[in-house]
């Protein structure tokens, strides 16, 4: 059976798309496929044929993990699928849906002079109402840009011209999208495989299909990233080489006045600006971690002293070197981030490493370097290993925090007295209100957290917020950093237990205790309502298998299909050393 994951180290878009096409409908058609990755059923809707798009589409959701089941409505019938109440879609009850249409389906273009702005939210409305239909996560295609001008040169500038139109109302869906809906760019798509590819009018006409068939690898990609993304399925580190990845030469060898690295040359250029797009990574939350084979005090040195540097050892979680083997070392980073290996990214300049690490991980994403330096950010974004669909407050701080995390694993692993060193760090726990300023980070934690995780239930923004009361958002902070909120449990009274429909907690901060103190609130909660004990729904996955062992922990068994707990919890638990406070 064909392999999706061959094609995840390289860009659809240089990829033949017959190859890729045949590909995918060979895969499709082998049953074997849906034991291959995590199950989900998508409904796909949309304003043109699909009939090319959606085989390569389950291709490319298996690259992305996903062992996807996909249902189709009739072209044309977006509206029409999602209210009609009873109907096929809600038979066929998905996991997520995929909202596609085009700049043909804006019906409220102003004329030249109207009021575009009023255009826009009349055209707006008629999504977010869709939306507001939908329980479930919504990946949606943005009005892609259309393949004339009417107003030339100020179609996309001025009232009345269709491209402003499409941008307005692009930029208004992406103000008011919730947190379980997530846009993909088609205006970007149309650049990056060129106008004349992404429209294809005679195709059009002839099969409703509105773009050629090269665009298909490359639509169908962006999508299966978005979900990913959408469901907690993205990656969240970037391990990095240093020789010839991060400046040129080799620092051991040349010294730090021998290597490659700084304006001056167009080689030393291109490393700085493939530093500077890694850097920009690491400002919207994603970890970086140093794997190179060098003495540890020299591969520090052009951190420390090298004025060409972009990227500095405090945007750095973890740093290891020395010459034992990178795929080991990799294993490594990830235990002291408290990180799955499915959650990183590996670059390296060195084929030979790049082979090794695939061979000996899996599940690690390693990216195909190209032998020149000044196509290494192309390479890398390419990829989309990290989908971002909305950046919240603990994204910006992600970075910090994993920085903060590894600094307690190095002291815990020197052999520091555990309740001292904790006791030390001045933790503080905040309950936080359900409300503008946390709705978003609730939803997103309950979506992406895949370890410290009862079970898949998911729930939308409008779910958090009618059953507020019910919802126990924590913020976490000590001496190091804010981490901002970083565990949740939604309950609902069940007889005489407080019943936990679901409970996360980011691995940001394992090792902190924060489950013991959890544990001792939602007692708290219970028994404000009068109930005398806990029960909650677990359910096993190859990711949330540290539960089965914490559970007996916090005083839960097993009763039926689901855990118990009375109120009072064990005398064995340990003492968190975190002081509670309200927001």
């Amino acid at each position: 059976m064909t392999n999706p994951a061959s094609l995840l180290y390289q860009d659809p878009a240089t990829l033949p798309a017959e190859d890729v096409m045949k590909r995918a409908k060979r895969f499709v058609k082998n049953p074997e496929r849906l034991a291959l990755g995590r199950p989900l059923k998508v409904a796909l809707l949309s304003s043109f044929l699909t009939d090319y798009l959606a085989d390569t589409l389950v291709f490319m959701l298996a690259r992305r993990g996903f062992a996807a089941r996909l249902w189709r409505a009739p072209y044309g019938a977006i509206a029409t699928a999602v209210l009609d109440q009873g109907g096929p879609l809600e038979d066929f009850a998905p996991d997520m849906v995929l909202l596609l249409p085009s700049h043909r389906d804006l019906i409220h273009v102003p004329p030249p002079g109207g009021d575009a702005a009023d255009a826009a939210r009349a055209e707006a409305a008629a999504w977010t109402m869709l939306w507001d239909r939908l329980a479930v996560p919504v990946v949606q295609l943005s009005f892609d840009p259309p393949g004339q001008r009417p107003l030339g040169e100020l179609d996309g500038s001025v009232p009345g011209g269709l491209l402003d139109h499409v941008r307005r109302t692009n930029r208004l869906l992406a103000s008011q999208a919730p947190q379980q809906v997530a846009l993909v760019d088609a205006e970007w798509l149309a650049a990056r495989v060129g106008l004349e590819r992404w429209h294809d009018h005679r195709l059009y006409t002839m099969c409703k299909q509105p773009f050629s068939f090269d665009v298909v690898p490359v639509l169908a990609a962006a999508l299966a990233a978005a979900a990913a993304g959408l469901l907690g399925l993205g990656r969240k580190c970037l391990v990095l080489d240093l020789d010839n990845t991060l400046w040129g030469g080799e620092i051991g060898d040349l010294g730090l006045a021998g290597i490659t690295l700084g304006t001056e040359t167009a080689e030393g250029e291109a490393f700085v600006t493939f530093q500077r797009y890694v850097k920009a990574l690491a400002q919207r939350g994603v970890v970086l971690a140093v794997c190179s084979k060098n003495l540890d005090a020299i591969a520090r040195t052009p951190f420390e002293s090298h004025g060409g540097m972009v990227l500095k050892l405090d945007d750095i979680a973890c740093f290891m070197a020395n010459f034992d083997d990178k795929a080991g070392n990799i294993r490594a980073i990830a235990r002291t981030l408290n990180l799955g290996l499915e959650s990183l990214v590996f670059c390296d300049d060195n084929p030979v490493e790049r082979a090794w690490v695939r061979e000996q991980l899996p599940e690690v994403l390693v990216v195909e370097m190209p032998d020149e330096p000044a196509s290494y950010v192309r390479a890398l974004d390419d990829c989309a290993a990290f989908p971002l669909h909305r950046l919240t407050e603990e994204d910006l701080g992600r970075a910090k925090s994993y920085q903060a995390r590894a600094r307690v694993a190095e002291r815990l692993e020197a052999g520091a007295d555990m309740d001292s060193f904790l006791a030390s760090l001045n933790p503080r726990m905040t309950v936080e209100p359900v409300g503008a300023g946390s709705l978003d980070r609730i939803v997103q934690i309950l979506a992406k957290t895949n370890q410290f995780k009862l079970n898949p239930t998911l729930f939308s923004a409008e779910e958090i917020s009618a059953r507020s009361v019910d919802v126990l958002a924590l913020r976490f902070s000590d001496r190091l950093q804010d981490y901002g909120i970083v565990a949740v449990a939604v309950t609902h009274v069940d007889g005489d237990c407080l019943h936990i429909d679901n409970w996360v907690m980011s691995c940001r901060v394992f090792s902190r205790r924060l489950e013991f103190q959890t544990r001792l609130l939602l007692a708290q909660m219970a028994g404000a309502r009068g109930c005398v004990g806990l029960s909650l729904d677990y359910m096993p996955s190859p990711k949330n298998s540290l539960i089965a062992d914490l559970l007996p922990q916090l005083g839960f068994a097993p009763a039926g299909s689901r855990w118990v707990a009375p109120i009072t919890a064990p005398q064995s638990m340990p003492i968190s050393h975190i002081l509670i406070s309200e927001a």
